[in-house]
């Protein structure tokens, strides 16, 4: 098993600290590349999603941050070539759309994931970026999603990332 780690928007930097918390506690490879903040547009990001997981072997498993959690779930919603990943996690993830907060990075209502895609929303009841308010509309939209709430840890999940790699470490292979 390995991780795409895809941060949030201008948040590489802030963002290390979560994918370096999970490489730690599963100890299986994390890649955390830099996503194009001089292009913000959902094509941009799905394409650098698509080019970073091209290099990176079958055993896949996506973290999504915020945006690039935004940015992941539209990548794996739509027909992509290839096997889908092992699953995804997506953290503080902005529910687009609601009130002041941009329609043209919503998930359109037809997109579907792929059947038996494990999902995880997590969200801190703390955020000060992103509402809490957002992670119930998501399993709304999501109803086959596994939703973890959390008291505090803030929009970054300061001491919250265990929770998140206890949720991945099921999907490692059994030997």
């Amino acid at each position: 098993m390995e991780i795409l780690f895809i941060h949030g928007a201008g948040g590489w930097e802030d963002d290390q600290p979560m994918a370096e918390a999970l490489y730690e506690l599963l100890g299986v490879p994390v890649s955390a590349p830099r996503f194009p903040d001089e292009d913000m547009s959902a094509a941009a990001w799905r394409s650098e999603i698509e080019r970073q997981r091209a290099a990176l072997g079958p055993e896949l498993v996506i973290v999504g941050h915020s945006f690039g959690a935004s940015m992941a779930l539209q990548h794996f919603s739509g027909s992509r070539p290839g096997d889908p990943p092992l699953g995804l996690a997506l953290l503080a993830m902005p529910f687009w759309g609601a009130e002041g907060w941009q329609a043209e990075y919503a998930l359109p209502p037809e997109a579907e994931l792929p059947a038996g895609l494990p999902v995880w929303l997590h969200h801190c009841r703390d955020d000060d970026v992103v509402p809490f308010g957002h992670l119930g509309r998501h399993a709304a939209r999501l109803p086959h999603a596994r939703v973890r709430g959390h008291a505090t840890g803030g929009h970054q999940f300061r001491d919250r990332m265990t929770a998140v790699a206890d949720d991945l470490a099921a999907l490692r292979p059994q030997p």
